[in-house]
């Protein structure tokens, strides 16, 4: 069962559209820090949770990168301009981006698997993902007083532009 846990565990790592939204989460958390960033991780846990146990009663059939990637570009847009974001806003982000990492982070079903193979799965992506969030969370938090901010005002550019090549790549012809 460890093994199980394992794979969902890594798995995030395996989607550049979740790497790219847990990094503009995380940095955008950190750098609006507080009572924003408390709300933000919580909410977002909540809504990963939400969302990974939606993957056991229905599988959407759209394409969730496409959706995570915008998220991303709007949060790295967001870091890059350095604004004070109210807390319904930061939890909107937080919540669909849970929401949307967990429907994507389904264990591959295999028939007869038991289900507690499965709930290892999941939970092993719910540890990573907020473990993600979090830690990359805690570093921004210093990084938005130095230089006046300009460090995370960067990686937010970063974050968009990722975000646009992955979504560029993803639609160029093969």
């Amino acid at each position: 069962m460890s093994i199980f846990f394992q794979q969902g565990f890594w798995h995030f790592l395996q989607a550049p559209a979740h790497i790219i939204v847990l990094l503009g989460l995380g940095l955008l958390l950190g750098q609006q820090a507080g009572r924003a960033l408390r709300s933000g991780l919580a909410v977002f846990v909540l809504a990963l949770l939400a969302g990974l146990l939606l993957t056991q009663v229905f599988t959407p059939g759209w394409k969730h990168d496409i959706v995570l990637l915008i998220l991303a570009v709007s949060m790295g847009g967001l870091l890059a301009v350095r604004l004070e974001l109210p807390l319904w806003v930061v939890g909107l982000l937080a919540a669909v981006a849970g929401i949307l990492i967990g429907i994507d982070s389904a264990p591959s079903l295999i028939p007869g698997m038991k289900s507690m193979k499965t709930y290892a799965a999941l939970a092993g992506s719910a540890l990573s993902a907020s473990l993600a969030v979090l830690l990359l969370a805690l570093p921004a938090l210093p990084l938005r007083k130095l230089l006046d901010g300009i460090i995370l005002r960067v990686l937010g550019s970063w974050v968009v532009a990722s975000a646009l090549m992955v979504l560029a790549l993803m639609f160029a012809p093969r």
